[in-house]
């Protein structure tokens, strides 16, 4: 624009009156401009002093139409100023939406990873067809859809069969195609409570409560999960909770599994009106107990599941179900006892099984017979579970 087109610009607009003269109005406007382009919402506030300000200064010499030509002006800082709040509304919607995307690794959103910023947002994620073409013109998920939004997530048999590139990055990653198409429900739900846990220690202030929001979200649902297994086709959630218990106390980071635990207990003790706490873990106790009966005294995996167990009975809703569990259905019958978990763990011995019997016997087999080599590697076996028994994992101590 020529100089000559801004001046009629600003002397055909009715604030122009407003000034001295027109090199004053021109001036103004240039700074006004200047100092939107750093900071529009306040400066259009200042403005609007600005110009009452003079208005009031110029009150005796203003007409009739200055007083409509700031009236015009009202309306349209007040327009400015819902355009703002607007872009910022959006602005957290879309934040939100990434930060869904990166705890669920779920997306409402199927179109051209080209055409997105790729800043904020996993490269694999589970598209939910139905639920997107339910929503229709809606692409983004909230905080009024995240639930229905992780059931449905929840309800696919093979979330890999749905897993769409959300960057346009062409590098294979087998980790985001793993973590995104987890099949399993109750790992799933505990690596969304881990990704939950980050993003609430990075997240700006401004979404730290709905980052919170779906930490207390995957609690309730791996709750759920526990109550009505039966609804996850496939899914056998008790042995996943105990092969995540397990691979935790052999990968070392059990405590982060046992914060989970722990929260998702409270959630199931606070309501009992669907199943009782001790009807959600019996099963728990009954698989560690075919798991457990039939390894020996030098097998490490025993001693993983004893820690398994010591964590359990430590707890103390969880030691209650633990003495009610080992209760045998005959108590005049003292044998019963050694089929309970507890009697199997006490039952489990270096010596023979059945008198005489040497058969399917795990130490030495005809040691008269055996080589050097054979005796020492059998000793070294041995000598392994005397140091495993020293250990202990964070958390059992």
């Amino acid at each position: 624009m020529t100089d000559q087109e801004n001046n009629n610009n600003i002397s055909s607009n009715p604030f122009a009156a407003l000034f001295g003269s027109l090199a004053d109005a021109k001036q103004f406007a240039a700074i006004q401009k200047e100092q939107l382009k750093q900071q529009p919402e306040r400066n259009v506030t200042l403005m609007a002093s600005i110009f009452a300000d003079e208005l009031q200064l110029s009150q005796d010499d203003s007409d009739n139409s200055v007083s409509e030509s700031l009236d015009e002006f009202d309306y349209s800082v007040a327009e400015i100023s819902r355009s703002f709040r607007s872009q910022q509304e959006i602005c957290e919607q879309l934040n939100i939406n990434h930060m869904i995307q990166r705890i669920f690794l779920i997306t409402l959103d199927n179109s051209d990873p080209s055409m997105k910023s790729g800043n904020g947002i996993p490269s694999r994620c589970v598209y939910l067809e139905e639920m997107a073409v339910d929503l229709e013109d809606q692409d983004w998920l909230d905080m009024h859809n995240i639930e229905q939004a992780v059931f449905a997530r929840l309800l696919l048999q093979d979330p890999g069969n749905h897993l769409i590139n959300m960057t346009s990055s062409g590098t294979l990653n087998l980790s985001a195609d793993r973590d995104a198409g987890e099949k399993h429900a109750f790992c799933y739900l505990y690596s969304c409570f881990q990704r939950a846990k980050e993003e609430i220690t990075k997240v700006p202030e401004n979404l730290l409560p709905f980052a919170v929001q779906c930490r207390n979200l995957i609690v309730s649902n791996t709750r759920t999960v526990l109550l009505t297994p039966e609804i996850y086709v496939d899914q056998n959630i008790h042995e996943q909770l105990v092969d995540l218990m397990l691979e935790a106390i052999q990968g070392a980071h059990f405590e982060d599994v046992t914060e989970f635990l722990e929260e998702v207990i409270e959630a199931l003790l606070l309501d009992e009106e669907v199943r009782t706490f001790p009807e959600v873990m019996f099963p728990v106790f009954d698989i560690l107990l075919g798991r457990i009966k039939d390894l020996e005294l030098c097998q490490m995996l025993l001693y993983a599941y004893l820690d398994i167990l010591l964590y359990l009975t430590r707890q103390k809703d969880m030691a209650k179900v633990f003495v009610e569990y080992i209760q045998p259905k005959d108590l005049s019958n003292g044998q019963m006892y050694q089929k309970t978990l507890l009697g199997v763990i006490l039952n489990i011995s270096c010596l023979l099984k059945t008198p005489g019997v040497i058969e399917n016997h795990g130490y030495f087999l005809n040691p008269s017979r055996s080589s050097p080599q054979e005796i020492k590697v059998q000793e070294a076996n041995i000598h392994q579970v005397e140091l495993l028994m020293v250990y202990r994992p964070p958390g059992l101590d």
